[in-house]
């Protein structure tokens, strides 16, 4: 699985080399490819995931992005999308992250680390790529227990630090 990284967004420049780490770190705990989206149609389960594309975004940048697909007035934190393979192209299906980084930096002010918020972020998107759904509160919960559940193994594998760039 490829994993490319695009920076969009001058809020603070994360390390995109150890993003690509903790993306494909999160993917395969979440356990890919997922029965779900096979089971889904999405995917056939011998389909891997050819590559990921994580857009590094800010309010600006998310907002259009979540009007146009998901009908929402308003930026967010993380927006997902699974694409499959094009008729006559590549094997596997290919997934698309976009980050708030400037969502990430202000929440995590808030809470005291930006980068378990990214992290978080991150996480959620690999989880709704494998399958998982947020739309009730049970699945919200449990999407959220798995997520700062890798977030730990993360942290105790040494994946979180140095995720952002120098200044």
């Amino acid at each position: 699985m490829k994993i490319f990284v695009h920076n969009r967004q001058t809020s603070r420049r994360p390390n995109a080399r150890k993003l690509a780490t903790l993306a494909r770190f999160f993917m395969l705990q979440a356990g890919l490819p997922t029965i779900a989206l096979a089971q889904a149609g999405h995917l056939k389960s011998e389909c891997p995931w050819a590559e990921v594309s994580l857009v590094l975004t800010d309010d600006a940048g998310i907002a259009p992005v979540n009007r146009t697909f998901l009908d929402h007035a308003r930026a967010t934190d993380v927006i997902t999308f699974t694409l499959s393979p094009m008729p006559g192209g590549g094997a596997g299906t290919c997934g698309e992250i976009h980050l708030n980084v400037e969502r990430a930096l202000e929440e995590g002010a808030r809470r005291g680390n930006a980068t378990d918020e990214l992290a978080l972020y991150l996480a959620h998107g690999c989880d709704h790529l494998t399958g998982a759904n947020d739309r009730t509160v049970m699945e919200q919960r449990r999407m959220r227990r798995r997520e700062l559940l890798w977030i730990k193994r993360a942290r105790r594998d040494g994946l979180m630090a140095g995720l952002w760039a120098e200044k």
